[in-house]
């Protein structure tokens, strides 16, 4: 496992960037089967729409967390025993570049929404970014893009941001060693 975290040399973005893209590919997969399975259920009761919303979401959200883990992992050991230069901007770029897929389609979700865009859309959007299905039950029972209000998108749009912000936030506290579990969990005493 060590030999995957050191390396002597750089991992180049594009290739970085690939695997971001692709992290997102296996995460709609597997999503994919969850919600498939789990369509009867969405429409029942509130608690398997929410346990769903929490698969989908640790699935996905637990993919971009391990790339950006290892990507941190790698970076911070590639500057401290091969020298290598640090970029600065990596977390922002990584946090950019895997999921500009889901970028695209919520713009085109919006444009649908705002009727620029047919609304036979909303059926490519949900196979494209599935993960978020669970969600749009969540916020409406049907799920044509006339049955989501603004507010609704305004959710979506809250989701779909939760990818970067995981991106960003896992690369930054793994690469300078914050511990976030243990600065909540055990916060010493400011008073003494």
């Amino acid at each position: 496992m060590a030999g995957k975290i050191i390396s002597k040399e750089k991992e180049s973005f594009v290739k970085r960037s690939f695997k971001g893209i692709g992290y997102w590919f296996l995460g709609n997969f597997m999503s994919f089967f969850v919600c498939s399975t789990m369509l009867v259920l969405m429409k029942s009761l509130l608690i398997l729409k929410v346990i769903i919303a929490f698969c989908t979401s640790a699935i996905m959200l637990g993919l971009f967390f391990n790339w950006a883990y290892y990507a941190a992992r790698r970076d911070k050991n590639a500057v401290k025993f091969h020298n290598m230069e640090y970029d600065r901007y990596m977390p922002l770029k990584m946090a950019v570049i895997a999921p500009i897929v889901p970028y695209i389609m919520l713009i085109l979700l919006y444009l649908c929404k705002a009727g620029v865009i047919q609304e036979a859309f909303m059926s490519i959007y949900l196979l494209l970014d599935i993960w978020v299905l669970p969600f749009i039950t969540l916020f409406t029972g049907g799920r044509t893009i006339n049955d989501i209000s603004w507010s609704g998108m305004a959710g979506i749009t809250l989701v779909t941001l939760l990818q970067p912000l995981t991106i960003f936030a896992t690369y930054f506290f793994t690469y300078n060693d914050i511990d976030v579990m243990s600065i909540i969990l055990y916060k010493k005493d400011k008073n003494k």
